[in-house]
């Protein structure tokens, strides 16, 4: 009989409620900023679970004072800047806490916050702060309403938010604060890049429109541009591509001798520790190219003595497909001149026929170009006069040179093709 009653007192208590977990809700008769409203919350809760979890509710209830007085004197000796007035429990299986606080008399009224970006050029810091708009948020959150004192308990959890908010909107930065804490209190950030971080940049320009020599008188202005970009975090190039992009174009398209010639730069930056850039200006109007070039093995035939010359193209655009234009050709081994005007048609961006005038020799040119692929071109040129034709495949090897195969009815050679 005895072990029954045992048995079934046992069963009893194990099946008497319990409290299960702890949530508590800070109050106050002063705002808290919810960060730090939150973060107390928290402590309170593991403190409370510590004291109460697996307790009986009948327990709990007779003792709901006791445990009330004893959570509010521990809660006081960690809290900095608020008196605990009192903690009164509700006992549950889910129980509730109800703290209440008061500040101590020197609270943060305002929040000033400067941000310092470290080691970024004029370019780049604009783009940086864009990102972090609203950082300065963070600090007054987490800050603003607070006690004076309790400012060095929360500066694990600046830290933290400070960390979440980067991670989100600049992840290629770290930050360092300072707090000056006061009624207003002033907050200085200094944001550090991650590496890697762009080391060298590469500076290639060109053009199809004009002569590539023209790009030289302006590109030291280009490269005092492209270098702003070394000590860029990587991977914030990577993700700003299009931004740098359109920086570095306008640093062209805004100069006055470019805009004069209605001339259009288009950059497309290649992020990475050696970063490289290509830049191609083009007019959208007229044409000016100067190539030269040497002919080898042009023994036989009507221009064998010509085997080096130069050919300055000066054209403008009627409309997109339509192009007057006037060559000059000049021979250095007999000091010869010729100069033609003439008139282009494309018929797709591939096929282009023209029809010249000759002005020194008085006859017709006519000729055609099909661009293959975009190295490979096709081109043949007939002088009515001299009843002469030349054909000839051209290889672009890059941007400032080509070789050619060319050949007419007396004779076949290599022509080499530089573009100035």
């Amino acid at each position: 009989m005895v072990v029954l009653c045992l048995c079934w007192q046992c069963e009893s208590a194990m099946a008497a409620p319990r409290i299960e977990s702890v949530t508590t809700e800070i109050r106050s008769g002063a705002e808290i900023p919810a960060a730090v409203r939150e973060r107390m919350a928290h402590s309170v809760d593991t403190i409370g679970e510590q004291l109460l979890a697996g307790k009986s509710l009948q327990e709990a209830e007779a003792n709901r004072d006791s445990y009330g007085k004893l959570i509010q004197q521990i809660f006081d000796k960690v809290l900095v800047g608020y008196s605990v007035d009192s903690v009164v429990l509700e006992p549950a299986q889910e129980a509730k806490l109800y703290v209440q606080l008061q500040p101590w008399a020197d609270t943060i009224r305002n929040v000033q916050v400067q941000i310092n970006v470290s080691g970024m050029q004029p370019m780049v810091e604009p783009v940086v702060r864009q990102d972090v708009a609203g950082l300065d948020r963070v600090f007054e959150e987490s800050l603003q309403g607070l006690p004076v004192a309790a400012v060095d308990w929360t500066n694990g959890l600046l830290k933290k938010r400070v960390n979440e908010f980067l991670q989100i909107h600049a992840p290629e930065f770290k930050a360092d604060f300072d707090v000056e804490v006061a009624e207003t209190t002033e907050v200085t950030v200094t944001l550090f890049p991650l590496l890697p971080v762009v080391r060298t940049v590469d500076l290639n320009m060109r053009s199809a429109t004009i002569p590539n020599l023209g790009l030289l008188l302006k590109r030291d202005k280009m490269q005092q541009a492209a270098d702003q970009l070394i000590g860029v975090p990587v991977n914030f190039a990577v993700r700003h591509q299009d931004v740098f992009n359109q920086q570095l174009a306008g640093v062209l398209n805004q100069d006055e001798d470019c805009r004069s010639w209605g001339i259009d730069t288009r950059v497309q930056i290649s992020p990475g520790e050696r970063l490289s850039i290509m830049s191609r200006s083009d007019a959208e109007r007229y044409r000016v190219r100067l190539e030269g070039w040497s002919d080898v093995a042009h023994s036989k035939g009507r221009y064998k003595d010509d085997t080096l010359g130069l050919r300055l193209h000066v054209g403008d655009m009627l409309t997109d497909r339509d192009e007057i234009l006037c060559r000059l050709d000049f021979f250095p081994q007999h000091t010869r001149w010729g100069w033609q005007l003439g008139y282009r048609h494309s018929f797709t961006p591939a096929t282009v026929l023209g029809l010249g005038y000759d002005m020194r020799e008085h006859g017709l040119i006519a000729e055609a170009e099909q661009w293959l692929t975009p190295k490979w071109l096709l081109r043949y040129e007939y002088h009515g006069v001299e009843h002469y034709g030349q054909a000839a495949l051209r290889y672009k090897l890059h941007d400032f040179l080509a070789l050619e195969y060319a050949l007419d009815k007396d004779d076949s050679w290599l022509r080499f093709i530089g573009y100035f």
